[in-house]
């Protein structure tokens, strides 16, 4: 906890960087609100993050930093879009929704539905947090719907007097909920690797150097690199099909084949000197990776990749 904590925290700080650099300059954003600028919003608290940290693979639609109050009084211009919103706790419904509201000292009535797909640890009531998420309707369907779409479960697990009471109010499907500890408690620390996973990622840590330096090598027809780095493809490719094997997985298994004659296939000609061929046979593998890579490769919530096997 206390390396993620870390990470989290540095993480944080670049990102409240680059915003504060960001913010010297009107965006379109800002401009597209009737004069409102990002709503009004009012700062974070002390120690409490005012931008998103950088997420891999994020869409390059902007996040929208709002006070809760904010998005509490003007909820119809924020629906569908990516926020980060910072306010105190102040009701915890079930396991995974809970409000939030800008003032911690008393209730102003306007509270906003956070629902997380997962919480590692219980937000504290009356402590600030800042989430990190999308803005949509109180409707059950559309929160699943874009579950799917984000590929997490959100659910409405609130009872139906809440569901009364906040019609009409805005809900956050909560990607990040980080604490002023800077722990982001939304996000599910991955298991550690098994030794098996050990062993195909030091074997997967050979591909991509000599794949770059044969690539390098079939450019300048350097045959004594290209060599080289033939083979180190081939072996690597020999033992990821050796691995794959056992794993009742023969998608992949086939992808690890494939790739293995084609470093074979680049070696032959290479050793003949039919560069082109040579190169041709590069890029057909390029693709086998890549292809496996889709299907097999596995992102975890804090953005490393694992291995997927049948044990997850």
């Amino acid at each position: 906890m206390h390396h993620l904590k870390s990470s989290t925290l540095i993480v944080i700080a670049c990102a409240m960087l680059v915003v504060s650099i960001a913010a010297q300059q009107p965006t379109p954003q800002q401009q597209g609100r009737g004069g409102r600028g990002r709503g009004g919003e009012q700062g974070a608290p002390a120690g409490m993050p005012a931008t998103p940290p950088a997420v891999p693979g994020a869409p390059a639609k902007p996040y929208v930093p709002l006070a809760a109050s904010t998005l509490a009084d003007h909820a119809d211009a924020y629906y569908g879009e990516l926020v980060t919103v910072t306010g105190a706790v102040e009701q915890t419904f079930s396991k995974l929704a809970f409000s939030i509201d800008q003032d911690k000292t008393k209730s102003t009535g306007k509270d906003v539905i956070v629902i997380a797909p997962t919480l590692m640890e219980p937000v504290t009531p009356n402590a600030y947090v800042t989430i990190i998420g999308e803005v949509v309707h109180l409707d059950p369907l559309e929160i699943g719907k874009k579950g799917a779409e984000l590929t997490k479960e959100y659910k409405l697990d609130v009872t139906p007097e809440v569901v009364a009471k906040y019609q009409g109010h805005p809900v956050i499907l909560a990607k990040s909920v980080i604490t002023v500890a800077g722990v982001d408690v939304a996000k599910r620390p991955p298991p550690p690797p098994t030794a098996e996973e050990e062993a195909l990622s030091k074997i997967m840590k050979q591909v991509g150097p000599a794949n770059t330096a044969l690539r390098g090598a079939l450019d300048k027809s350097d045959m004594a690199v290209a060599k080289e780095n033939a083979n180190v493809l081939k072996q690597a490719f020999v033992q990821t099909e050796a691995f794959w094997k056992p794993k009742g997985k023969p998608e992949a298994t086939k992808f690890a084949e494939e790739a293995r004659k084609l470093s074979e296939q680049i070696s032959t000609a290479i050793a003949t000197g039919n560069w082109d061929e040579a190169k041709t046979h590069a890029g057909t593998l390029g693709q086998q990776c890549a292809g496996c890579h889709g299907a097999f490769r596995e992102r975890m919530d804090d953005g490393t990749y694992r291995i997927k096997t049948s044990s997850r």
